[in-house]
């Protein structure tokens, strides 16, 4: 069963998305724009990345004293109001210093932390656990198609309406959001005695549950290896593999990414279309999932045909989301309903920071041992998460077990 609730926390999360990308084309389209400078450029993502890992840290000290839908409509209703303040600053001047602009996506970015392991949290309270890994790829797949249709689409919109107008658009889509959010009903209840503990004791809770249970670290080990993989596939580096080996030019880099995308939404759709049979064979179906995708990188760094390379990115996509939409579930289902929101927080902090440090080596090895490298790098570091999962696969036919136990009683 899927709560009423389940389609406005979507559809908040969804229009917020749009703005998001909106938000950051308009964004980096006028500090390049006014700088030309493309180390002033860089500053923008590097200030999400730094803002979301503060906020993902102080994050476990908000979850514990505020309901998880009080946060969310929070935090959508803070971005909104920061970005009001951006939008009427700039109109009064036709102009913003680059030190408060900084400043202000710093602060949006903050609260932006908060979204997203609110979301994952909220979602398993809003659908029953056989209904679990279906609204988890109605969420992934959406997530794919807005980053498809708006990266593609918003940089036009931003030179065709001009950067006051664009700011309108992301201005009215965070109020829905917020709108949305707020409409949420959510009857959990909140575990009081977190007003007992030290300050401590409830940043570190998080990063304790996610370490102590031998299922919820094999996840984070897994995830934070694909991501260091995925790193490899950000559009500078895909950009590069198209110039340097390839021989063609950023109409091909397009393709690229329009074809992986498609290939993601394919995965996500397939994922909610037979949820029952992956909901029985998560954890293997994972481990199938990251080793194709490891083969597929591996074929992908020594390959120089572009059109073989298109087709490689396509073919990439569905195993990447449904090892991805599994990755989340398997999260969902094993963390203690308390300390989930404190989990979730966990990786996204954990992913931020593995994500920065591996943007800046697999650069370095790019301009060290040419593009091709890093793609081996990729397939090398996901066949050694597979091994991983494979290894600790035992935990997760014991909780199989003990759930099949479980259900033998009751009846």
């Amino acid at each position: 069963m899927i709560k009423r609730s389940f389609y406005l926390l979507w559809g908040s999360q969804t229009i917020s998305n749009v703005a998001d990308i909106i938000y950051l084309m308009t964004v980096i389209s006028f500090v390049f724009g006014n700088t030309h400078s493309l180390l002033s450029t860089v500053i923008v993502p590097l200030m999400r990345y730094l803002s979301q890992i503060v906020s993902g840290l102080v994050f476990p000290l908000v979850v514990s004293k505020f309901r998880l839908v009080k946060i969310l409509v929070f935090a959508q209703l803070a971005q909104f109001s920061i970005f009001s303040c951006l939008m009427i600053y700039y109109f009064l001047t036709e102009s913003i210093p680059l030190a408060i602009l900084f400043l202000l996506i710093f602060c949006i970015s903050f609260f932006d932390g908060w979204v997203k392991p609110c979301r994952n949290s909220i979602i398993p309270r809003l659908a029953t656990k056989e209904a679990l890994i279906k609204v988890n790829g109605l969420v992934s797949t959406t997530d794919q198609i807005i980053k498809c249709s708006s990266w593609a689409f918003s940089g036009v919109l931003v030179i065709m309406l001009g950067t006051f107008n664009s700011m309108i658009i992301v201005l009215v889509s965070l109020f829905i959001a917020t709108v949305l959010a707020s409409l949420i009903k959510d009857n959990s209840e909140q575990d009081k005695s977190h007003h007992k503990k030290s300050k401590w004791t409830q940043a570190v809770e998080g990063w304790k549950a996610s370490f102590k249970d031998k299922r919820i670290r094999t996840v984070f080990i897994v995830d934070a290896i694909d991501t260091i993989g995925g790193t490899a596939w950000i559009g500078a580096f895909v950009l590069a593999f198209c110039v340097q080996v390839l021989q063609k030019d950023e109409s091909w880099w397009g393709l690229a990414n329009g074809s992986f995308f498609a290939g993601s939404i394919i995965g996500g759709l397939l994922v909610v279309s037979v949820s029952n049979y992956f909901n029985n064979k998560k954890f293997p179906l994972m481990l199938w999932g990251l080793a194709i995708y490891a083969a597929i990188a591996g074929a992908f760094a020594f390959n120089g045909s572009p059109f073989v390379a298109i087709a490689l990115m396509f073919i990439m996509g569905p195993p990447l989301q449904v090892t991805a939409v599994i990755r989340r579930t398997l999260l969902q289902e094993n963390a203690e309903k308390d300390k989930l929101p404190k989990v979730m927080a966990c990786l996204e902090v954990t992913n931020n920071v593995v994500f920065s440090i591996s943007l800046l080596s697999l650069g370095w090895v790019a301009d060290t041992f040419g593009i091709q490298t890093i793609y081996a790098i990729a397939a090398m570091v996901t066949l050694g998460s597979v091994l991983i999962g494979i290894f600790a696969r035992s935990n997760f036919t014991e909780q199989k077990v003990k759930s099949f136990q479980g259900e033998t009683v009751r009846y």
